[in-house]
């Protein structure tokens, strides 16, 4: 995808290779030039944010290693080509991208460097991936220079690639037999296709609050408001069947959100179109008991029914938007003043406080929050029983033990953190609670304690910046877009204070992307001239050296999973090479040499084992599985492995598989250790 800029003198100019630098177009390049020039025109490049949440969406949320580093790949090529074939290919950086984007590229290379003090390079190169992904697509949005209704665009269009995911994540609930997908932790709880539930979750809530923008904004036409109108229904019970209280509650707050942000004319039209559909769909789906549990396959009469319902809910949300149609012409002709705005927004705004102080006597929500707040901390939800109990019980769910775990490891090392991704670690050995989880549930904690304040500050610097200049336009001619860019990207940050969403680029590549949009130089005026041959070779060297990383972690990851699959199905010898595959493009990695490790004991080749083991413990020391594993190999060769195996308990108390290895190998000799180790299990098995 390569894209031309289009404002003042840009508009006016050729677009031009760079073996024209110095003169004009050689005829062969004419063709490729109008090509370019009439794919800018079309803005093709508005398409990139939608386009990348449904791609990411379908791969777990781009969660897995190879997703973000793939992401970073792509991104790459696209400013290289830019850079390389576009005239002015910056014409749209301004001090608020520069801003943004520096402190998000300070935050990539502060994660890199953590690798010198976490140990851990794999993990850093890792996490390095996701967030040069994440710079990228923010410059390369932002070096366009944006048109009136760019915004608006690229929001409609992420809009539709959420409501069409979350389709089909429903179809998947209605129709399990029909469409089929993996049963994960918590069956119970919609999490396809980002295979989390409450990452589902705020998905849809992003989908709620860009639907009923493009429902009500004035610059959607009459097609996509009454397939937005529609899409509500279908999104809101997809979100319904999630589970997810964090979900809800921030879906909740996006709609009250824009509403306050953006309070646009046709607004109450929407909402009449939409609500009692909304609420007719949900309802149904709340009825269907069944759907709720881990057993919903069996409850096809049950599905069946609620998808009618739905069906027929989006069908009367958007015929009812089509009759507001005339509706939205007479309440676009009248003339508001400002003062009028005001007044109509103070009165709405008593009247919501009153409304809110009589149902909260009447339903006596001082005293349900009171019981609720008492219960917090020590609230925990069952992944079996029928999920509908969980919405109305407020609970922390482990989350206050994650926090203060990430938070000690602040007060620890407060100036560079524990490392990036060692979070695991620090929650291994020290979480109070029998609660596996990887991440601190808080993007803002997980930093504080992983990369100590600069990551917080770099990371709060990167985010606020967006949304800074978006509120500073609320008050201009696009003030719906931008209100719904704050609406959905309040959405965003405050759930991901509750939960690990940065993992999941499908909820964050929209933000970047569009952010780019914001941050961009918006006057007609070509800020940079076109660079010479040599600054463009140079620049798009620049951008292949960074995508090296990231083909080094792609390729690896998938000659990794490709190991691990074929060691599970018992097969060493596609495992071993597949192993050696992923070392010889990320040798760094620790995984592929325990893989390595475990196939030489099957082996026998306990000599290679120690080895491979000793390998992995000098790529990840902290990591209690690859000192599990040497202790293993220890005992089958001969060798003490108590001293390993009190050390992998050390780094994991609580957890059984390490507890037990210890207690097999406290009595005996070697013979005894051997037999030992060889009953211990695999802890990735």
């Amino acid at each position: 995808m390569t894209i031309h800029s289009h404002t003042g003198e840009a508009e006016r100019s050729e677009l031009r290779g760079p073996e024209a630098a110095g003169g004009g177009l050689a005829p062969s390049r004419r063709g490729r030039a109008r090509d370019l020039s009439a794919l800018a025109a079309a803005r093709a490049h508005l398409l990139l944010p939608a386009l990348l949440t449904a791609a990411l969406a379908l791969r777990a949320g781009g969660f897995f290693a190879g997703a973000p580093a793939v992401l970073a790949i792509v991104m790459a090529v696209l400013l290289v080509a830019r850079i390389t074939l576009v005239e002015r290919p910056w014409s749209g950086w301004s001090p608020p991208l520069a801003v943004s984007a520096g402190a998000l590229a300070l935050l990539a290379g502060w994660t890199l460097v953590s690798a010198a003090w976490s140990h851990a390079p794999a993990r850093a190169m890792i996490e390095f991936d996701r967030t040069l992904a994440y710079v990228l697509v923010l410059a390369f949005m932002g070096s366009f220079v944006p048109r009136t209704g760019d915004l608006d665009r690229a929001l409609r269009l992420v809009a539709l690639a959420i409501g069409a995911i979350a389709a089909a994540a429903l179809l998947t609930r209605l129709y399990p037999a029909t469409f089929p997908t993996g049963v994960g932790r918590s069956p119970a709880r919609l999490a396809f296709p980002l295979t989390y539930w409450n990452a589902m979750g705020a998905f849809c809530a992003l989908g709620i609050t860009l639907a009923l923008h493009c429902s009500a904004g004035s610059r959607h036409g009459p097609v996509a408001r009454v397939l937005a109108a529609g899409s509500l229904p279908v999104t809101a019970t997809a979100l319904y069947f999630t589970f997810s209280r964090g979900g809800i509650a921030v879906a909740a707050l996006g709609v009250a959100a824009y509403m306050v942000l953006a309070h646009p004319r046709r607004l109450p039209v929407a909402l009449l179109a939409s609500g009692v559909p909304v609420y007719l769909a949900v309802h149904a789906a709340y009825g269907a008991g069944g759907l709720a549990t881990s057993g919903y396959a069996g409850f096809p009469g049950q599905a069946h029914e609620v998808a009618a319902w739905v069906a027929g809910a989006a069908l009367a949300a958007m015929a009812l938007r089509a009759l507001g149609l005339l509706a939205d012409r007479r309440l676009d002709a009248i003339q508001v003043t400002r003062r009028q705005r005001r007044n109509v927004l103070l009165g709405f705004a008593v009247a919501g406080l009153a409304a809110l102080a009589v149902v909260s006597i009447a339903a006596d929500l001082p005293g349900r929050v009171e019981d609720q707040v008492r219960k917090f901390p020590d609230a925990r939800v069952s992944y079996d029983a029928d999920q509908r109990a969980r919405l109305g019980d407020i609970g922390a769910n482990g989350r206050l033990e994650n926090w203060r775990v990430a938070l000690d490891a602040f007060r620890r090392e407060p100036l560079h953190g524990t490392g990036a991704g060692t979070y695991r670690f620090e929650w291994e050995q020290h979480r109070p609670i029998d609660l596996v989880v990887v991440d601190g549930h808080s993007l803002y904690l997980e930093t504080l304690g992983e990369l100590g304040w600069p990551g917080l500050a770099l990371l709060a610097l990167a985010l606020l910046v967006p949304l800074g200049v978006a509120v500073r336009r609320l008050f201009g001619p696009e003030r719906q877009a931008h209100a719904a860019f704050l609406a959905a990207g309040l959405v965003l940050l405050v759930h991901a204070g509750v939960d690990w969403d940065w993992e999941m680029p499908a909820l964050f590549a929209w933000f970047f992307g569009t952010a780019g949009l914001i941050c961009a130089a918006r006057s007609a005026r070509v800020r940079l001239g076109s660079p010479a041959r040599l600054t463009r070779v140079l620049a798009g060297l620049g951008c292949l050296l960074l995508a090296v990383g990231p083909a080094s972690v792609a390729v690896s990851q998938r000659a990794l999973d490709g190991a691990t699959r074929a060691f599970k199905a018992g097969d060493c010898t596609v495992a071993t090479d597949k192993a050696l595959d992923s070392l010889d493009a990320l040798s760094v990695r620790p995984e592929p040499f325990e893989l390595l490790g475990y196939c030489n004991l099957r082996a026998g080749r306990e000599d290679l084992a120690l080895r491979a083991f000793e390998s992995a413990r000098e790529r990840d020391p902290r990591d209690w599985q690859y000192a599990y594993g040497l202790a293993v190999a220890q005992a089958l060769s001969g060798q003490d492995p108590r001293p390993m195996a009190r050390l992998a308990r050390s780094f994991n108390p609580r957890d059984e598989q390490a507890q037990d290895l210890v207690r097999a190998m406290r009595r005996g000799g070697p013979e005894r250790w051997a037999r030992a180790a060889a009953r211990a299990q695999i802890p990735f098995q």
